[in-house]
């Protein structure tokens, strides 16, 4: 044997890459006989079996108690496997109602196989009979489906919950599905029937929801329609029509969602017409204001847990709006969750009537009777509202002049907002505004309007609102200021001649504590201050009334001197738990002092006010009678006091007797009013407590 032949390698050995593919090749058929195995050992394993394995992982995953009364079945070897349910229940919260909060007859679900080895989960058909829900929520917050231990988090809503990533489901088939929810947070009880179906075959066949039932006392009724489920892609947009009608509200959208079905990215285009925005509430959550009926639309975009609508527009009443507007349903700030609302809105002509119904006036009992608020109205027990003085009575509700609709103080302190609001042009029959500016803020219950703006076509009434919520009963602080307003501006309609002339300038600094208008305004303490620093009374003056005032004031205006010259006139309100007094009231003029007192009851609205004239020169007869001002804010009465009564005339008739120092309340106004030559005059004779002379 040569050597060359004791060198060659025995033919019988493998090469070490064909031995790994083939130890590779058995370790794969080894798994897969192992799984063969393990799904037919899964797939003959009986009914109770089943049972258990899905309640034990329902219970744990839930943390309640799951049940099961009828069979299981599981089909595995098939392109589509498929799990049957029949009778399965879900326990409610312990503090919540005792029934289920889950319940469904048949649960039929088929999955596709070809689709989970590319990694992603699509249902074919899913199937569910007679589905029994119930959503509870009290009204310490806590909500039934929260399935979170006990100080975990706080419950997830609707509104504040991440956007669901659903799978595609092919077909969808809901059949006798009942809801019931009662929301003691929002005031909302729901109790309706839901089904979902196609109405044709697979290919060409269009999905309808229907859902029907009594919100609040009111009709509700829901309806989609898309496309066919089975041509749904996740690859490609998928979208449907919405008809929503829950008492007055109607709403229709077309929304689309971008990747079927990731409500992270959804469009919709929506039109809602209604009677009061701020039953709006009882659906999303958001407190917006009360308005009057509405007709708005926008195409509203979701990114996440943000809503953004960039075309917001539509009317309010006769006033249109339109503007961009978003809402963040998940910012957390000091511990808590709560949506906030930012928008920036304007009107290119604002009806000043519809700025009635934020303020607190509600609407008509036939436009309220069809809405979703059904709670009835309640009052507080305050120093707000206590019994009127005696010998006076409280008005009928309808009587007042300011609102007396409770603030919905459990709305504000859920949500946050920022708002700018601008109108170009304002309607009001008694007001020559033109425009209307504010900012408004909402943080944690305490909303602050810095600023607020009304601009007259000469002069501007601007300044700050608060309204603080935090407390058990609201504060509201008004600081507002009257800014070279001319007087010739208000005049009657009929009249060609401005009965006053001259610039008007004041401030209002009110506190007052109270769930409503009238409420704060009925424990009101502050100033108001007005002060006219020269300007003119003319023959008009007597319009306003109906009575000759002028001769009333012994006013020396006739036909060869239709005016009478305003030197300086000052007027002071002091508000003290709601009675509003005259302290100071003077108007100096050419031939007479003006003087006057009384006040006026923010409980009851009642006016209690005279004005009297002194002649500055002695003269033989005086037979001027005081101007009485009698009735309430909403239906003032003026007339002349006659007789002996005009010896008794209320009031300040006298420079010397006035309770408040002028120079404080023009510093009050405006430090610079003090060097105006004609008040400087005014404040030196009413320092002295003498009369003025007469020109």
């Amino acid at each position: 044997m040569s050597t060359a032949t004791l060198e060659q390698p025995p033919t019988d050995v493998e090469p070490p890459a064909t031995r790994r593919r083939r130890m590779l090749l058995r370790a794969v058929i080894a798994v897969a006989v192992l799984i063969a195995a393990l799904l037919l050992v899964v797939a003959l394993l009986p009914s109770s079996v089943w049972k258990r394995i899905i309640v034990y992982e329902a219970s744990a995953q839930l943390g309640r108690r799951t049940a099961i009364d009828g069979r299981v079945s599981v089909h595995l070897f098939t392109a589509n496997p498929r799990l049957i349910v029949e009778g399965f229940e879900l326990a409610n919260a312990d503090w919540a109602p005792d029934r289920p909060m889950l319940k469904i007859g048949r649960i039929d679900i088929t999955v596709s196989l070809a689709a989970l080895f590319k990694m992603q989960l699509v249902f074919p058909r899913i199937e569910l009979d007679a589905p029994d829900i119930d959503l509870e929520r009290d009204s310490a917050n806590r909500a039934n489906w929260d399935f979170s231990s006990p100080g975990a988090r706080k419950p997830q809503t609707p509104g504040n919950s991440p956007p669901a990533h659903i799978p595609v489901v092919k077909q969808l088939i809901l059949q006798q599905g009942t809801l019931t929810a009662s929301d003691a947070v929002r005031k909302l009880k729901f109790n309706g029937q839901i089904s979902v179906d196609e109405t044709k075959g697979a290919d060409d066949g269009d999905l309808q929801v229907r859902g029907t039932g009594i919100m609040n006392g009111k009709p509700f009724d829901l309806r989609v329609q898309g496309g066919a489920l089975i041509n749904a892609d996740a690859s490609k947009p998928y979208d449907f029509d919405t008809s929503v009608s829950a008492a007055d509200i109607r709403l229709t959208a077309h929304t689309e969602i971008q990747h079927p079905f990731d409500l992270a990215a959804v469009t919709s285009k929506l039109h809602i017409t209604g009677k009061d925005l701020a039953d709006f509430y009882y659906l999303t959550g958001l407190a917006l204001p009360n308005t009057p009926p509405y007709d708005v639309a926008g195409t509203a975009v979701r990114e996440g847990m943000l809503f953004r609508i960039e075309d917001f527009h539509g009317r309010l009443g006769s006033s249109d709006i339109s503007g961009k507007l978003s809402i963040d349903t998940a910012p957390e700030r000091h511990g808590q969750v709560r949506p906030k609302l930012t928008a920036t809105l304007n009107s290119h002509n604002l009806n000043l009537a519809d700025l009635a119904a934020p303020l607190g006036t509600e609407a008509t009992p036939e436009n309220k009777s069809n809405t979703l608020n059904s709670a009835p109205k309640t009052s507080k027990t305050t120093a707000s509202n206590a019994s009127p003085p005696a010998g006076t009575s409280p008005p009928a509700s309808d009587a007042l002049l300011l609102p007396d609709a409770d603030l919905q103080v459990a709305r504000v302190r859920g949500m946050d907002a920022d708002l700018t609001y601008d109108a170009e042009s304002v309607t009001t029959p008694k007001l020559p505004l033109r425009q209307v500016h504010f900012h408004l803020v909402l943080d944690d219950g305490k909303i602050t309007i810095a600023p607020l703006s009304f601009t007259l076509p000469e002069g501007q009434l601007t300044g700050t609102v608060s309204l603080n919520a935090r407390p058990a009963t609201p504060v509201t602080d008004i600081d507002m200021q009257l800014q070279k307003v001319d007087l010739a501006q208000f005049k009657p309609q009929a009249s060609k001649t401005p009965p006053l002339t001259g610039e008007l300038v004041g401030r209002i600094k009110l506190h007052g504590t109270g769930s409503s208008v009238h409420k704060a305004a009925a424990d009101a303490s502050g100033d108001l201050t007005f002060v006219v620093p020269e300007g003119e009374m003319r023959a008009a003056f007597a319009e306003l009334t109906g009575i000759n005032v002028a001769s009333g004031l012994g006013l020396l205006v006739a036909k060869k001197d239709e005016n009478t010259t305003i030197r300086c006139g000052v007027a002071n309100f002091r508000a003290d738990d709601g009675d509003l007094k005259a302290t100071t009231l003077v108007v100096d003029t050419t031939q007479v002092l003006i003087t006057g007192g009384g006040d006026l009851n923010l409980q009851t609205e009642a006016l209690n006010m005279s004005l009297r004239g002194e002649p500055k020169k002695i003269r033989l007869v005086r037979l001027r009678s005081p101007i009485e001002i009698h009735g309430t804010l909403s239906h003032p009465r003026v007339g002349l006091q006659a007789g002996k009564l005009a010896e008794q005339a209320g009031g300040a008739i006298a420079l010397g007797t006035l309770l408040t120092p002028v120079a404080a309340l023009l510093a009050f106004v405006d430090p610079g009013l003090a060097k105006d030559a004609n008040c400087a005059a005014l404040i030196g004779q009413v320092e002295q407590g003498k009369d003025l002379p007469a020109d």
